[in-house]
This record gives C-alpha cells, structure tokens and sequence, in this order.
C-alpha cells in the first residue's frame, strides 16, 4: 500500500492492468473494486475508484516510469511499472459517459464507458483520522 500523506490517501501499488493482465472498461473497473475489496487488498474493503482530482493529483511531469508499452508514464516509482496508461475515475457526465486521466501526458477525458483497450484503474482509500500517524 502506498501513503499519500499530503493527500491523506492510501493507493494499492498495481492497477487494475497488472494484477490481471486485462484490460477493463469501467463496468469492470467496478467489478474489480468489488472484488479486492471482498479480498480486503492491502487489509481493507473500502477501495474505491478515484475521483478526477485524486487522479490528477498522482500525474507529475517531474516524475518518470514505464507502462505497458515501455512508455514514459508520469507517476511515482513507488507504483509498481508496467501499468496502464488510462485510468478511469469515479466521475460520470450526463451523457453517460466517464471520465479518464492519461499519465503519459495529464490530459483528462470523457469517454464511452465500455471503451476497454488500455483502460484500467488504481484504488484509493481515504487515511481515516484514526488511522493516520
């Protein structure tokens, strides 16, 4: 599990694309939240897709790694490489569509959710007063 402290977020290191190898379209991204959540991933059952801002805040043109295709992703090395490059969020517009971040390059979209080809997502989980140290 990875602490965002400035952000008080707990983010598992893989995506959805590495602990699976597939690609997933955003119905299945809910799946996948529903299922490491019943595995209580990281020792918790209260993941969760990421808002647009959450999202946003993990892009940094200062930081540099690999997806999938050996691509400059802007994320944390502490995330584990070979991720995807889209990443759904939790946000959804009134034409149904879903809102993705692209980590090769920030640009945020709308896009049909059952777009599947490179789609994938990262969990988040708030750090729960309690919890923080």
């Amino acid at each position: 599990m990875i602490t965002d402290t400035k952000h008080k977020k707990y983010w598992l290191p893989k995506d959805s694309w590495g602990d699976l190898g597939q690609w997933r379209n955003f119905d299945e991204a809910l799946g996948y939240v529903q299922m490491m959540n019943q595995v209580y991933a990281g020792g918790f059952s209260d993941w969760r897709l990421p808002s647009r801002e959450e999202a946003e805040s993990l892009y940094d043109l200062e930081l540099s790694q690999k997806d999938w295709d050996e691509e400059i992703v802007c994320i944390d090395s502490l995330f584990v490489t070979g991720c995807a490059h889209f990443m759904w969020t939790s946000e959804t517009n009134d034409n149904h569509e879903v809102c993705r971040i692209n980590i090769r390059n920030g640009e945020v979209e709308w896009v049909d959710r059952n777009i599947r080809d490179h789609q994938s997502t990262r969990l988040v989980r708030n750090i729960k007063s309690h919890q923080a140290q």
